[in-house]
């Protein structure tokens, strides 16, 4: 499914790999060791392409998904927490957004001259929505938010207004709802709290895609991976 082939990669003086060869398989769930600064965030991001190698071929086979989690979450502002997290499952967080924008609209007076034209809008959108299977995705989406500790005011409240655990938390429910054929976890244990370690530890295990990640906290990592 992902195939690194003969990789050579060096950024400064340090050389990471040298004619390295590995392969991610369709279910396995893999582990990946090293110290610090070994490569290990390197090989992630040759496998998304925002790296290439300096010699040999990343190769992912047509068709696949991947969610890769890091530990540089970006720029997160102006939508709930529930919004950003169905961002990442494509066209779907688009409709909702513009749903909810059609809602407000049918309830401000000083848009009453617009109104049939709003309510006829609004009827094909929630088509749309619903085709899309939204209304189930909001709900699955609220439930990965749950599993890592959000009450329902941090669900809905801003997202600019959390610290940066919990963006971080944020950003990996994006990748967990998305659900993608292989997931690329770079420290996803880090900034959790024993119960949502739990509740990951049993998401991933019934995850049936591909898992490629690393982790501090070595029991976590042994109790989901197989390689």
């Amino acid at each position: 499914m992902i195939r690194l082939d003969n990789i050579s990669k060096q950024i400064g003086h340090q050389i990471l790999f040298i004619e390295a060869s590995a392969a991610l398989q369709r279910g396995e769930k893999i582990g990946l060791v090293g110290p610090n600064g070994a490569g290990k965030t390197t090989l992630f991001r040759m496998i998304t392409g925002e790296e290439g190698p300096d010699e040999g071929q990343v190769a992912v086979d047509r068709g696949v998904t991947i969610g890769y989690f890091s530990q540089d979450v970006g720029e997160m502002s102006g939508r709930s927490a529930v919004s950003e997290v169905m961002d990442g499952a494509g066209p779907v967080s688009a409709v909702a957004t513009e749903l909810k924008e059609l809602e407000a609209a049918m309830g401000d007076p000083d848009r009453a001259d617009d109104m049939d034209d709003i309510i006829e809008r609004y009827g094909e959108v929630q088509a749309r929505f619903e085709e899309l299977d939204g209304y189930a995705l909001e709900g699955r989406a609220r439930e990965v938010l749950a599993g890592l500790s959000f009450s329902q005011d941090m669900m809905d409240g801003d997202v600019a207004a959390l610290s940066g655990g919990w963006k971080m938390r944020v950003a990996l429910a994006r990748i967990l709802l998305m659900r993608p054929d292989a997931m690329l976890l770079d420290e996803p244990s880090n900034h959790l709290d024993l119960e949502s370690l739990i509740w990951l530890e049993q998401f991933l295990g019934g995850y049936e895609g591909a898992l490629l990640m690393t982790s501090h906290d070595r029991e976590f990592m042994n109790r989901i991976i197989t390689k």
